[in-house]
């Protein structure tokens, strides 16, 4: 039953729920024709049905694509030789998929030639000689035509804008993945050229001193002491690689929250934000933190939708505007809640300001001198 469904009754995956909706609508403009139709025409029926098999079948790309568009244009100009006012919607359907298939442009061009045909052939053979039509007057035509015309171009722009936008998508997942990886490599080789010497000497220095303990306990007794200055030595470096890793640069920190605000339905907006790549380590981790901070809160209690960040620097300082459009900060309890302590007791380490205004939503503004 599966198999029979997606052979012939379902649309690609790839494409969502957007043809099931044009497909039902399709169905219910057809129903209005036939049901005009006294006594009822079983071929007008047997027609629509036709169209929306062979329109389904149109999106999926194989060899008899060629024979599914072109029944769809034949039906099509059945229709509009006997309904004239609402036959053209056919022709619309055929002409949005041609677009939106991921033709080659040279492929495209085939089929946008036959629908143009078709199309325009039944606008001079048919639309123009009815006399109703004739009662919209030249301007009626020539937006008749534009939109006929124009459909499979705009149905194929908007297609490619879609494609490049998943491909965009896809490409950052692999760039993530990539990056991901680059860092793991970069921590096992920092772990193997130093922790892995490191534990290698202790292992000698303490079968050294086993040996020493009972012929020259003074020697065993250096060899201890050397084993406890490493051990020392590499917790320090365990702790200085952890404190890496969790140190967040301010473009790590931007894409992760992004995330976070896009699943509250907060569009974030960043501005400049290049201009903080060459920024220090230590202000990067600061303001990587403080943004997190400030993210989680703005999602916690301003009941906005936009969140903007903007980076600027100067021959002294470097700047961070950070502002929302939510309900603002009302009193002395708000502002501990939406931990403006925390973030200014971090940019005291280097020296950092910060101004509060609260109008119209929360504006942080960050104030960072540079080094010397």
């Amino acid at each position: 039953m599966n198999k029979f469904l997606y052979k012939h009754i379902l649309f690609p995956k790839r494409l969502g729920f957007m043809p099931y909706f044009w497909f039902f609508s399709l169905f219910l403009i057809a129903g209005q024709i036939l049901i005009t139709q006294h006594p009822f025409n079983w071929f007008y029926l047997l027609l629509v049905l036709a169209f929306l098999k062979f329109y389904r079948d149109g999106y999926f790309l194989n060899r008899w694509l060629w024979l599914d568009i072109g029944i769809q244009l034949i039906i099509a100009a059945y229709f509009i030789s006997k309904f004239p006012n609402s036959g053209g919607t056919f022709l619309i359907y055929t002409a949005w998929e041609i677009g939106s298939l991921p033709f080659k442009l040279k492929d495209f061009l085939h089929y946008f030639i036959l629908y143009l045909i078709v199309s325009l052939g039944c606008v001079f053979t048919f639309i123009l000689l009815t006399p109703v039509i004739n009662n919209y007057g030249p301007f009626g035509i020539i937006i008749a035509l534009t939109f006929i015309i124009g459909s499979p171009i705009a149905a194929r722009s908007l297609a490619n804008s879609y494609r490049r936008s998943y491909q965009t998508k896809q490409t950052n997942r692999r760039l993530e993945t990539i990056i991901k990886q680059n860092e793991r490599d970069r921590i096992a080789q920092d772990l193997h050229d130093n922790l892995g010497q490191s534990f290698s000497l202790i292992t000698l220095k303490s079968e050294l001193a086993a040996k020493l303990i009972d012929k020259n306990p003074q020697k065993a007794q250096q060899q201890l002491a050397d084993i406890t200055k490493a051990s020392r030595d590499n917790l320090n470096l365990v702790r200085q690689i952890v404190s890496d890793l969790n140190a967040q640069t301010i473009a790590s920190a931007m894409v992760s929250e992004e995330k976070h605000l896009a699943l509250a339905k907060i569009h974030q907006i960043s501005i400049n934000e290049g201009v903080s790549d060459n920024w220090p380590k230590d202000i990067q981790h600061i303001l990587a933190a403080i943004i997190k901070e400030t993210t989680t809160n703005v999602i916690r209690y301003s009941q906005a939708n936009l969140m903007k960040f903007t980076f600027e620097e100067d021959s002294s300082n470097y700047y961070l505007e950070i502002r929302d459009n939510g309900i603002g900060l009302k009193t002395v309890s708000d502002h501990v809640s939406y931990g403006l302590s925390g973030i200014t007791n971090r940019l005291k380490s280097i020296n950092g300001t910060i101004k509060i205004i609260s109008n119209h939503g929360v504006c942080l503004q960050i104030s960072i001198p540079k080094k010397d």
